[in-house]
């Protein structure tokens, strides 16, 4: 008579089996993880500068750069932009790191530029930092003008025997020296007058006999 036999199966030998599936299934979830437990983070998330021609650069931003986990990373900055510098442009951190931003608006027309800084952890993640520099025009250059002259006038001598009149300058009030003969006329202009001087006048009239009459009022003018 024939039996039927079922084959037993020991309980250690579904073990390894187990284990080699549960080892996978971790492994599989750390790898899940990974990208997560290493993903690097800014702060601020954009740069903004704003500039003027010809005027100085502005200020630099300081960029601070973090991770999730403590254990010890390098890192690596890069920029896509001739007016645009990092620095370090590499180092190492921990949980968080900092990047001092500059530009340079030297040279570069009214406008608005767009660059960026790059952050590459060496094991995991990286992230990149929009950086907008707008350069505003100069302002007009305001024309100063110089005057080295003072022109006078005044009233004509109605005397009969009037023959002309002499003209009186110096750089202090009432202290004058040797007059300029400007015949009958009635205005002068003295010239190569000294910048950041004041100048006082008078004028006096003379006969034909060369009687001169009293000074007139004082005048004066500053020179700039």
């Amino acid at each position: 008579m024939n039996s039927l036999q079922t084959p037993v199966v020991s309980p250690m030998r579904g073990w390894p089996f187990r284990m080699a599936i549960c080892g996978l299934l971790a492994w599989t979830f750390a790898l899940v993880l990974i990208p997560d437990a290493w993903a690097v983070q800014a702060t601020p998330v954009s740069l903004s500068f704003t500039a003027v021609q010809g005027g100085p650069n502005p200020t630099r931003q300081v960029v601070t750069i973090s991770k999730s986990t403590s254990r010890q990373v390098g890192w690596k900055a890069a920029d896509n932009a001739a007016w645009l510098s990092a620095a370090p442009s590499s180092g190492t951190m921990t949980t968080s790191g900092q990047i001092a931003v500059t530009v340079n608006a030297s040279g570069l027309a009214a406008g608005t530029y767009s660059g960026s800084l790059k952050v590459t952890l060496s094991k995991g993640g990286s992230l990149s930092i929009p950086v907008t520099l707008m350069v505003a025009s100069a302002p007009p250059t305001k024309s100063v003008t110089t005057t080295t002259t003072a022109t006078l006038s005044w009233m004509p001598n109605t005397d009969s025997d009037l023959a002309g009149y002499k003209v009186y300058m110096g750089t202090s009030s009432g202290l004058y020296g040797t007059p300029v003969d400007v015949g009958n006329v009635t205005t002068y202009t003295a010239g190569n007058l000294t910048v950041g001087t004041t100048y006082y006048f008078t004028v006096t009239a003379y006969d034909q006999s060369k009687n001169e009459s009293l000074h007139s009022s004082e005048v004066s003018k500053s020179i700039y």
